[in-house]
């Protein structure tokens, strides 16, 4: 990672480790320490040649680095954990405050960044100890949700206006195969595409309705790789509920057309219509 105008190599693995659960970097603080503690204790030999001063040397050097780090490192990892447990309480306040709201509408105005912390809160409700990746970084993914031998790869998407495309389902499908990950969701404010439905059908990828993330506190969790109850239910899977409207949050309607090309097929409208004429796919 290049390093930032103006930061020490201190300060970067500081933000590296603080990426990590706070418990992980207190874990890492007093492993740190032990090692390097012992490495700090290695007798130095006592040449009695000048060719022995060759031999100190390479005892000396790896002393002296155990002595300096057996103070930098645990410093580190416990800075690291301070920012990581104001971080987790932060994400779980965001998480309660938009619950607390009478309507999802503010969910347009989060940033791009609130809106992945409020993901990861979700899933450390749910148990999950969560990783966010620096801007995207990690192959598009941007937080890593992970329990026991567990992992999900969740993409974020504050996608007001556009619709999330099968290419975007396509590449994350593409990073749960080649990371060996146990399956992926897409969480997106806006609605899906017929296409993107279609290829996450069967597969071990959930398309969120980021709308209903906010009334699922008792949501289930997978318990292995081939569970069928998803940690995050889609509007679109639910038969008795109608989806929440992606613009304005106010809900929508089941609706047949009666012309054009889609004429027979139902869809949802937006109940405050004609003010707001947002539409969403039926399956």
């Amino acid at each position: 990672m290049p390093r930032r105008k103006g930061k020490s190599a201190f300060d970067d693995w500081v933000e590296i480790l603080s990426r990590l659960p706070w418990q992980a970097c207190l874990i890492l603080a007093f492993v740190s320490w032990l090692g390097f503690h012992q490495l700090a204790q290695i007798e130095l030999p006592k040449p009695t040649t000048v060719s022995g001063l060759g031999a100190a040397y390479g005892p000396m050097m790896a002393r002296t680095l155990g002595m300096f780090m057996q103070l930098m490192a645990p410093a580190a990892c416990v800075f690291a954990a301070l920012i990581s447990w104001v971080g987790k309480r932060r994400r779980t306040k965001l998480l309660a405050d938009a619950e607390a709201r009478t309507t999802v509408a503010p969910l347009a105005q989060l940033t791009w960044k609130e809106f992945e912390q409020l993901v990861g809160a979700h899933f450390e409700r749910l148990g999950y100890s969560v990783r966010f990746t620096p801007d995207g970084a990690d192959g598009g993914v941007d937080v890593v949700a992970s329990k026991g031998s567990e992992t999900y790869l969740i993409q974020c998407k504050q996608w007001r206006a556009t619709q999330v495309g099968v290419s975007v389902v396509r590449e994350l499908f593409g990073l749960i195969a080649a990371r060996g990950a146990t399956g992926g969701y897409v969480v997106s404010i806006g609605p899906f595409t017929p296409d993107a439905h279609a290829f996450a059908a069967g597969r071990n990828i959930e398309l969120v309705d980021a709308n209903q993330l906010l009334r699922s506190k008792q949501a289930a969790v997978p318990t292995s790789p081939t569970a069928a109850a998803p940690a995050l239910k889609p509007a679109e899977a639910s038969n008795t509920t109608s989806p929440i409207c992606p613009k304005c949050g106010s809900q929508m309607t089941r609706r047949i057309a009666k012309q054009g090309a889609n004429a027979g097929q139902a869809f949802y409208g937006c109940s405050t219509y004609p003010k707001c004429r947002a539409v969403l796919p039926a399956s």
